[in-house]
């Protein structure tokens, strides 16, 4: 095959990004992708690079949307708790019809840890007799909610945290971000770039989360119920199933096991790699001010791996945090 030049996203992922550039390059892709990583690491847009870098490979140039029109995607509905079975039935029929511009046909499916049961099943029958031509790629944080059957016929492709120094780098070089600010953005963002670059460019944002931040980190230094029911009160009225609402409840969870972290850091002298950096003189006080604050974090942390594991298996996400501030 001639040898391209294909266009990626600039910023982490360089093993993935490798490892497709030689799919795209041998000329021979598999017919069913997985990419497994945590939010925001840009899974989706190296799956859309993916996608017309393989349309590019065939020579064919995306003239009045013709990338678009072969490209196909299935995501979970904001008011739903699963991609339903009708759903990928339909989507499976769209598959089967011709390619628009005579290309590969591309199916992307966002949040696939979300496909129920049947979805799983339905989808399979597609992955065990792929038709020629089309490529599925899926999209999920981790791998524990698919079968063994649908994995073993999917090429895993694993997404890994980006560096806090490259997400550093980034932000002064793009955004001429002030190189305090994009510290603390690369530190808070946990090696997510998108988080980084959403932070930076939604006014407030990040002022928003710091004051969050902050009044959890007030419940932790009383003992009151009330005033931890009265948190949650405020951050997470919703006592739906609705995705929205457990993607909140994550960041909540997120949230409170940074913030054990960074005291962990901090008890033992090291303070140089906070998530909450903008809150370490707050910490600090709140380490010095408390007896075994490592141990009483550490226990925190087993509460919390707790939570997330009620979440995978749909309990009500305002129950789970219910939960996790009575027994904090």
């Amino acid at each position: 095959m001639e040898n391209l030049n294909y266009t990626w996203p600039k910023i982490g992922n360089d093993n993935a990004i490798s490892f497709l550039d030689k799919v795209i390059s041998s000329g021979n892709p598999a017919s069913t992708f997985l990419f497994v990583g945590p939010d925001n690491l840009g899974k989706s847009t190296i799956a859309l690079s993916f996608a017309r870098n393989l349309q590019k490979s065939l020579g064919i140039e995306d003239k009045e949307g013709s990338f678009d029109g072969d490209l196909h995607v299935l995501d979970l509905e904001e008011d739903k708790k699963t991609i339903s079975i009708e759903a990928v039935r339909e989507y499976i029929r769209t598959l089967s019809l011709s390619s628009f511009s005579n290309g590969f046909k591309i199916a992307l499916i966002k949040n696939a840890d979300y496909l129920s049961e049947e979805s799983k099943s339905a989808l399979l029958k597609t992955l065990e007799e792929p038709k020629e031509g089309v490529v599925i790629i899926m999209l999920a944080r981790d791998l524990e909610s698919f079968p063994a059957t649908i994995t073993s016929r999917a090429q895993v492709v694993r997404f890994q945290p980006v560096s806090a120094e490259t997400i550093y780098d980034y932000l002064i070089l793009n955004y001429n971000t002030k190189r305090t600010l994009a510290k603390d953005l690369a530190n808070y963002s946990l090696g997510r770039p998108l988080s980084a670059i959403k932070l930076l460019e939604e006014e407030g944002l990040y002022e928003k989360y710091i004051d969050k931040a902050e009044k959890w980190l007030k419940v932790l230094e009383g003992d009151s119920v009330n005033a931890r029911m009265a948190f949650l009160d405020e951050f997470f009225k919703d006592r739906t199933w609705s995705k929205e609402a457990v993607e909140r409840a994550r960041e909540i969870l997120d949230m409170a096991e940074s913030m054990e972290r960074d005291l962990i850091l901090v008890s033992l002298g090291n303070n140089n790699s906070l998530r909450y950096n903008a809150l370490r003189e707050k910490i600090e006080n709140l380490v010095r001010n408390s007896d075994n604050i490592a141990v009483k974090s550490l226990n925190h942390l087993k509460l919390i791996a707790q939570a997330r594991k009620y979440l995978k298996t749909n309990v009500n996400p305002r129950l789970v945090l219910e939960q996790i501030v009575i027994n904090l």
